[in-house]
């Protein structure tokens, strides 16, 4: 569990620090609290009592539910000691994540349990700007269906966004989606923020997964990379519990790594990174070229914009019944994959590789296989393992993470616009708002 402090001028952070604690695990009591986040008994029984106040935590735990940080144990007298967790269904957050043919949203709870999901279907982009109104339109039917059937829209702190980099957060928070077609400078905090009416806060789609990870984990001191494979690529990057953001908030950008200096060229300007090299959208364009756009439809790929992630997915099975160039393909990719991640491994140090999103639906093994085989030759193999999992938010990795960064954020600290926070400077582990 985290560490607090006794200091009164961040009591924000201490009950942060405590609700985090009873969240991750239910069960444990104001004494374990006390002895696991080194505050004194009385400062945690005084934050307790206001949680409880506020209806955010409850004494007992409900039928099922594990995690307790030790057997709740009984005093001399054998008294029980209370066991406290977090009260369901008091603090609720939508999460909205945008891809190149539909748009997911979530409702998830303080507990971290997914309570619903939506998915609307975007119609394929017919002009330079065309996917901006549509996929707003239904992210914003997305947000109100959720609220509306969760029976508790006074419970719903806010909207996390997660959308691909980069992200422009120096003013109003702006998208240029490279891999969405049209997004460039969309200011998709004050749209959602204007069509839905609640506070919203923006993440990069890559670092909203590896939040959401981070977040429902019981786990604590955790160093990891999240690699987020939709139509593009993007990383997220976390040490010690701590997420890497840069300079700019854009730190991550796994599928920007040049892993073919003499390969194809990619939408940012350079040549042969990893998302040119290995992103769905690239293999599927690859494979078409190689075949012929007739073959491949007659082998069940449609080439359109919206079917990019279900055409990578037929390739997959192509492979699996013997077609060579899809398999080929594949292969060059997941190595693509495996050689930039072994770099990110050996520059920051983690033990985890956590690979998740849409595009690994059907090819999640195969590139597995190629990062845990290209991770032999890291540099820290002789000192500790690297263990290489598949995330298990799946599809809704993105939306997962950005309606956990809601819910912490709007816990931990006060909210007085959209997107803003109230300090200037925000004491997190996790995220922190924009």
């Amino acid at each position: 569990m985290r560490r607090g402090t006794n200091l009164p001028w961040v009591g924000d952070y201490n009950q942060a620090v405590v609700l985090d604690g009873i969240r991750r695990h239910p069960g444990t009591s104001r004494t374990e609290l006390a002895a696991a986040t080194g505050l004194t008994l009385q400062t945690v029984s005084n934050i307790v009592r206001r949680l409880l106040d506020r209806g955010l935590v409850q004494e007992g735990v409900p039928a099922g539910v594990q995690g307790s940080l030790a057997p709740v144990r009984t005093r001399g007298g054998g008294k029980p000691r209370t066991a406290l967790s977090v009260r369901p269904g008091q603090a609720l957050a939508v999460g909205v994540q945008f891809e190149r043919e539909h748009v997911d949203a979530v409702l998830l709870d303080l507990s971290g349990e997914l309570l619903s999901s939506v998915r609307e279907q975007l119609p394929d982009p017919t002009g330079p700007a065309a996917s901006v109104r549509p996929a707003v339109g239904h992210a914003t039917h997305a947000v109100r269906r959720l609220v509306q059937d969760s029976g508790c829209a006074d419970a719903v702190l806010g909207v996390g966004v997660a959308a691909p980099g980069p992200i422009d957060f120096t003013g109003p928070v702006r998208s240029s989606a490279i891999n969405l077609p049209g997004w460039r400078g969309v200011a998709i905090a004050d749209l959602l923020a204007d069509s839905t009416g609640l506070p919203v806060l923006v993440e990069n789609d890559a670092t909203a997964a590896a939040v959401g990870d981070l977040w429902r984990s019981p786990r604590v001191g955790r160093s990891f990379l999240y690699l987020h494979v939709g139509a593009g690529i993007g990383g997220g990057v976390v040490v010690r519990d701590e997420v890497l953001r840069g300079e700019s908030g854009n730190a991550g950008e796994v599928g920007h790594v040049v892993v073919e200096p003499d390969g194809p060229a990619c939408s940012c300007g350079a040549r042969g990174c990893l998302e040119a090299v290995a992103a769905p959208v690239a293999v599927v364009r690859r494979y078409g070229e190689r075949v012929g756009a007739a073959a491949a439809r007659a082998a069940g790929l449609r080439l359109a914009e919206h079917t990019v992630l279900d055409d990578h997915d037929r390739l997959e099975l192509l492979a699996r019944d013997g077609d060579a160039v899809a398999d080929e393909e594949l292969a060059r990719a997941a190595g693509a994959v495996a050689r930039a991640v072994l770099g990110v491994v050996n520059v920051v140090d983690v033990s985890e590789v956590v690979l998740g999103g849409g595009g690994l639906r059907r090819t999640g093994e195969r590139v597995r296989e190629a990062v845990r085989r290209g991770l032999g030759v890291a540099m820290t193999r002789d000192v500790h393992p690297v263990t290489v999992r598949s995330g298990e938010a799946g599809e809704l990795a993105g939306a997962l993470g950005a309606a956990s960064a809601v819910l912490h954020e709007a816990l931990s600290s006060t909210w007085t616009g959209v997107h803003v926070p109230d300090r200037e400077i925000v004491i997190s582990p996790v995220a922190p708002v924009h």
